[in-house]
Protein backbone atom coordinates (compact mmCIF):
# COMPACT_ATOMS: atom_id res chain seq x y z
CA UNK A 1 0.00 0.00 0.00
CA UNK A 2 2.64 2.39 0.56
CA UNK A 3 4.48 1.79 -2.41
CA UNK A 4 1.52 2.36 -4.16
CA UNK A 5 1.11 5.57 -2.02
CA UNK A 6 4.44 7.01 -3.74
CA UNK A 7 3.80 5.70 -7.38
CA UNK A 8 3.48 8.85 -8.98
CA UNK A 9 1.41 7.22 -11.87
CA UNK A 10 -1.38 6.85 -8.85
CA UNK A 11 -1.69 10.93 -8.79
CA UNK A 12 -2.04 12.13 -12.41
CA UNK A 13 -5.90 12.54 -12.57
CA UNK A 14 -5.71 14.18 -15.98
CA UNK A 15 -3.27 11.70 -17.63
CA UNK A 16 -5.14 8.65 -16.20
CA UNK A 17 -8.60 10.81 -17.90
CA UNK A 18 -6.25 10.68 -20.97
CA UNK A 19 -4.87 7.31 -20.99
CA UNK A 20 -8.54 5.64 -20.60
CA UNK A 21 -10.26 7.63 -23.58
CA UNK A 22 -6.27 5.98 -25.21
CA UNK A 23 -7.82 3.19 -24.67
CA UNK A 24 -11.05 3.04 -25.58
CA UNK A 25 -9.59 4.51 -29.28
CA UNK A 26 -11.70 7.65 -29.00
CA UNK A 27 -8.49 10.32 -29.46
CA UNK A 28 -5.88 10.55 -32.16
CA UNK A 29 -3.42 7.34 -32.29
CA UNK A 30 -0.06 9.14 -30.25
CA UNK A 31 3.03 9.08 -32.80
CA UNK A 32 5.17 7.24 -30.43
CA UNK A 33 2.57 4.54 -31.11
CA UNK A 34 2.51 4.56 -34.55
CA UNK A 35 6.14 4.41 -35.04
CA UNK A 36 6.04 1.35 -32.44
CA UNK A 37 3.99 -0.65 -34.80
CA UNK A 38 5.72 0.21 -37.51
CA UNK A 39 8.99 -1.14 -36.36
CA UNK A 40 7.61 -4.33 -35.13
CA UNK A 41 5.83 -5.07 -38.16
CA UNK A 42 8.85 -7.00 -39.79
CA UNK A 43 8.99 -9.43 -36.84
CA UNK A 44 5.22 -10.57 -37.04
CA UNK A 45 5.10 -13.61 -39.45
CA UNK A 46 8.75 -13.19 -40.52
CA UNK A 47 11.86 -14.97 -39.35
CA UNK A 48 13.27 -12.97 -35.96
CA UNK A 49 17.03 -14.39 -35.91
CA UNK A 50 19.00 -15.87 -38.36
CA UNK A 51 20.88 -18.57 -38.45
CA UNK A 52 20.62 -22.02 -40.66
CA UNK A 53 17.37 -21.46 -42.52
CA UNK A 54 15.43 -24.64 -40.84
CA UNK A 55 16.08 -23.47 -37.60
CA UNK A 56 14.38 -19.78 -37.81
CA UNK A 57 11.50 -18.75 -36.22
CA UNK A 58 8.38 -17.92 -37.97
CA UNK A 59 6.16 -15.99 -35.59
CA UNK A 60 2.45 -16.21 -37.39
CA UNK A 61 0.71 -14.81 -33.99
CA UNK A 62 3.09 -13.85 -31.46
CA UNK A 63 2.93 -13.70 -28.10
CA UNK A 64 3.74 -10.01 -27.50
CA UNK A 65 4.17 -7.76 -23.97
CA UNK A 66 3.49 -4.05 -23.96
CA UNK A 67 5.50 -2.96 -20.89
CA UNK A 68 4.32 -0.19 -19.39
CA UNK A 69 1.03 0.17 -21.54
CA UNK A 70 -0.90 2.89 -19.57
CA UNK A 71 -4.52 2.31 -21.35
CA UNK A 72 -3.47 -0.55 -23.71
CA UNK A 73 -3.67 1.71 -26.67
CA UNK A 74 -0.90 0.16 -28.96
CA UNK A 75 -3.21 -2.45 -29.02
CA UNK A 76 -5.33 -0.31 -31.88
CA UNK A 77 -1.97 0.46 -32.96
CA UNK A 78 -1.41 -3.27 -33.97
CA UNK A 79 -4.95 -3.51 -35.21
CA UNK A 80 -5.23 -0.84 -37.48
CA UNK A 81 -2.03 -2.37 -39.37
CA UNK A 82 -3.33 -5.85 -39.37
CA UNK A 83 -0.29 -7.03 -37.20
CA UNK A 84 -2.09 -9.98 -35.74
CA UNK A 85 -0.27 -11.01 -31.95
CA UNK A 86 -1.70 -12.30 -28.51
CA UNK A 87 -1.51 -9.52 -26.78
CA UNK A 88 -0.45 -8.40 -23.34
CA UNK A 89 -0.02 -5.50 -21.59
CA UNK A 90 1.55 -4.67 -18.33
CA UNK A 91 1.84 -2.03 -15.84
CA UNK A 92 2.93 -0.82 -12.22
CA UNK A 93 0.25 1.49 -11.62
CA UNK A 94 -2.60 0.20 -10.24
CA UNK A 95 -4.60 3.00 -11.80
CA UNK A 96 -3.58 2.67 -15.13
CA UNK A 97 -4.47 -0.90 -15.36
CA UNK A 98 -7.73 -0.53 -13.51
CA UNK A 99 -8.01 2.11 -16.56
CA UNK A 100 -7.11 -0.12 -19.69
CA UNK A 101 -8.72 -3.39 -18.05
CA UNK A 102 -12.12 -0.86 -18.15
CA UNK A 103 -11.62 -0.16 -21.96
CA UNK A 104 -10.84 -3.96 -22.59
CA UNK A 105 -14.64 -4.35 -20.99
CA UNK A 106 -15.93 -2.03 -22.88
CA UNK A 107 -14.37 -3.00 -26.13
CA UNK A 108 -15.22 -6.85 -25.51
CA UNK A 109 -11.79 -7.69 -25.01
CA UNK A 110 -10.25 -10.17 -22.41
CA UNK A 111 -9.63 -7.56 -19.17
CA UNK A 112 -7.53 -10.67 -17.66
CA UNK A 113 -4.93 -9.61 -20.61
CA UNK A 114 -3.80 -6.33 -18.36
CA UNK A 115 -1.27 -7.73 -16.22
CA UNK A 116 -0.72 -5.58 -12.96
CA UNK A 117 2.91 -5.67 -11.75
CA UNK A 118 6.48 -5.09 -12.87
CA UNK A 119 8.67 -6.83 -15.79
CA UNK A 120 10.87 -7.72 -12.78
CA UNK A 121 8.35 -10.11 -11.61
CA UNK A 122 7.52 -11.73 -14.75
CA UNK A 123 8.98 -15.00 -13.65
CA UNK A 124 6.81 -17.95 -14.90
CA UNK A 125 6.06 -16.25 -18.27
CA UNK A 126 7.29 -16.09 -21.94
CA UNK A 127 6.97 -14.03 -24.41
CA UNK A 128 8.03 -13.95 -28.55
CA UNK A 129 8.21 -10.00 -28.58
CA UNK A 130 8.09 -6.71 -26.41
CA UNK A 131 7.14 -3.06 -27.10
CA UNK A 132 9.02 -0.96 -24.43
CA UNK A 133 7.62 2.95 -25.17
CA UNK A 134 8.88 5.86 -22.66
CA UNK A 135 9.38 3.44 -19.80
CA UNK A 136 13.05 2.85 -18.84
CA UNK A 137 13.58 6.60 -18.01
CA UNK A 138 11.46 6.14 -15.39
CA UNK A 139 13.82 3.08 -13.45
CA UNK A 140 16.32 2.65 -11.10
CA UNK A 141 18.43 1.01 -13.97
CA UNK A 142 17.94 -0.69 -17.71
CA UNK A 143 19.25 -3.78 -16.70
CA UNK A 144 17.10 -5.48 -14.72
CA UNK A 145 14.03 -5.19 -16.46
CA UNK A 146 15.63 -6.03 -19.98
CA UNK A 147 17.45 -8.51 -18.58
CA UNK A 148 13.93 -10.18 -17.54
CA UNK A 149 12.92 -9.97 -20.84
CA UNK A 150 15.81 -11.64 -22.47
CA UNK A 151 15.09 -14.71 -19.89
CA UNK A 152 11.35 -14.44 -20.75
CA UNK A 153 11.98 -15.67 -24.38
CA UNK A 154 11.86 -12.57 -26.32
CA UNK A 155 13.91 -12.36 -29.48
CA UNK A 156 12.82 -8.81 -30.42
CA UNK A 157 11.99 -5.69 -28.58
CA UNK A 158 11.68 -2.64 -29.90
CA UNK A 159 12.27 0.25 -27.27
CA UNK A 160 11.80 4.41 -26.87
CA UNK A 161 13.49 5.87 -24.56
CA UNK A 162 15.85 9.02 -23.72
CA UNK A 163 19.01 7.59 -25.12
CA UNK A 164 21.74 10.00 -25.02
CA UNK A 165 25.49 10.04 -25.50
CA UNK A 166 25.91 9.09 -21.82
CA UNK A 167 23.89 7.79 -18.87
CA UNK A 168 22.44 10.08 -16.10
CA UNK A 169 20.77 9.55 -13.54
CA UNK A 170 17.97 11.91 -11.73
CA UNK A 171 15.96 11.41 -8.95
CA UNK A 172 13.62 14.55 -8.64
CA UNK A 173 10.25 15.89 -8.23
CA UNK A 174 7.77 15.57 -11.47
CA UNK A 175 5.74 19.07 -10.29
CA UNK A 176 2.97 18.16 -12.65
CA UNK A 177 1.02 15.75 -10.42
CA UNK A 178 -2.39 16.02 -9.06
CA UNK A 179 -2.59 18.61 -5.77
CA UNK A 180 -0.66 17.35 -2.31
CA UNK A 181 1.69 14.63 -4.08
CA UNK A 182 4.09 16.84 -5.95
CA UNK A 183 6.57 16.11 -2.86
CA UNK A 184 7.21 13.21 -4.32
CA UNK A 185 10.39 12.34 -6.31
CA UNK A 186 10.52 9.53 -9.61
CA UNK A 187 13.31 9.00 -11.66
CA UNK A 188 13.93 10.37 -15.11
CA UNK A 189 16.86 9.03 -16.47
CA UNK A 190 18.84 9.33 -19.90
CA UNK A 191 20.68 5.78 -21.01
CA UNK A 192 24.01 6.05 -22.88
CA UNK A 193 23.73 4.18 -26.44
CA UNK A 194 26.90 2.84 -26.65
CA UNK A 195 26.06 1.33 -22.50
CA UNK A 196 22.88 0.02 -23.75
CA UNK A 197 23.99 -1.69 -27.19
CA UNK A 198 27.24 -3.41 -24.70
CA UNK A 199 24.33 -4.87 -22.61
CA UNK A 200 21.87 -6.30 -25.34
CA UNK A 201 25.51 -7.64 -27.47
CA UNK A 202 26.49 -9.56 -24.25
CA UNK A 203 22.71 -11.11 -24.72
CA UNK A 204 23.23 -11.75 -28.11
CA UNK A 205 20.84 -9.11 -29.72
CA UNK A 206 22.30 -6.95 -32.57
CA UNK A 207 21.01 -3.93 -31.71
CA UNK A 208 19.46 -0.55 -34.16
CA UNK A 209 18.95 2.76 -33.28
CA UNK A 210 16.11 4.27 -35.56
CA UNK A 211 15.36 8.24 -35.36
CA UNK A 212 12.39 9.25 -33.58
CA UNK A 213 9.76 10.48 -35.94
CA UNK A 214 8.15 13.03 -34.08
CA UNK A 215 11.18 15.05 -32.29
CA UNK A 216 13.59 14.31 -35.48
CA UNK A 217 16.21 14.26 -32.92
CA UNK A 218 15.70 17.55 -31.07
CA UNK A 219 15.94 17.86 -27.51
CA UNK A 220 12.12 17.35 -25.84
CA UNK A 221 11.72 19.31 -22.36
CA UNK A 222 9.17 16.71 -20.63
CA UNK A 223 8.07 18.22 -17.12
CA UNK A 224 11.26 20.56 -17.57
CA UNK A 225 13.43 17.85 -17.96
CA UNK A 226 15.54 17.11 -20.98
CA UNK A 227 14.79 14.42 -23.36
CA UNK A 228 16.61 12.81 -26.16
CA UNK A 229 13.94 10.34 -27.94
CA UNK A 230 15.13 7.90 -29.60
CA UNK A 231 14.52 4.23 -30.81
CA UNK A 232 16.05 1.11 -30.02
CA UNK A 233 15.46 -2.22 -32.20
CA UNK A 234 16.96 -5.41 -30.66
CA UNK A 235 16.85 -8.50 -32.32
CA UNK A 236 18.71 -11.96 -31.61
CA UNK A 237 20.94 -13.15 -33.45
Amino acid sequence: MKKEALNIWEHAQGLLELVYARGLDQVPEMDAAAQGAELLAPFIGQPVFGGDPENQLVLTRPRLLDVGCGGAHFYHSLKKRGLLVDYFGLDSSHKMVGRARKAFEVLGLDPQRILLGAVEDLWERRFELAVVINVLTFCPDFREPLDRLVDAGVKALVIRDNFGPTTTIRWEPDGYLDEGFNHLKGYWNQWGKDEVSLFFQSRGFRTEFVLDRRTQGQVEMVVDKPYHWSWLVASRL
